[in-house]
C-alpha cells in the first residue's frame, strides 16, 4: 500500500496516510502502545488505511528508523 497506493485486499485506490504525532506525555494521537521506544528516543508510526475495507499497514519512515539506531 505504501508504494503503489492500492489496497492489497480490495484494490481500492483511496488510501489514507496518517503520521502519528507524539505528545508531551510520550503517547501518540493514534495509540500509545504502537510506538517503538528506546531509552533516548521513540519512533512515530505512519499508517496507511484503506477507505473501502479498513485494511491497515503501518511503517516507520526512514527518518524514524534512524532515530532507533
Amino acid at each position: 500500500m505504501k508504494q503503489n497506493k492500492v489496497c492489497p485486499k480490495c484494490n481500492n485506490k483511496k488510501i489514507l496516510k496518517i503520521k502519528d504525532v507524539l505528545h508531551s506525555t510520550g503517547g501518540g494521537n493514534i495509540s500509545r502502545s504502537r510506538h517503538l521506544f528506546t531509552e533516548r528516543s521513540c519512533a512515530k508510526v505512519t499508517y496507511y488505511i484503506c477507505t473501502n475495507c479498513g485494511y491497515v499497514e503501518e511503517y516507520l519512515d526512514q527518518e524514524e528508523l534512524h532515530k532507533l539506531m
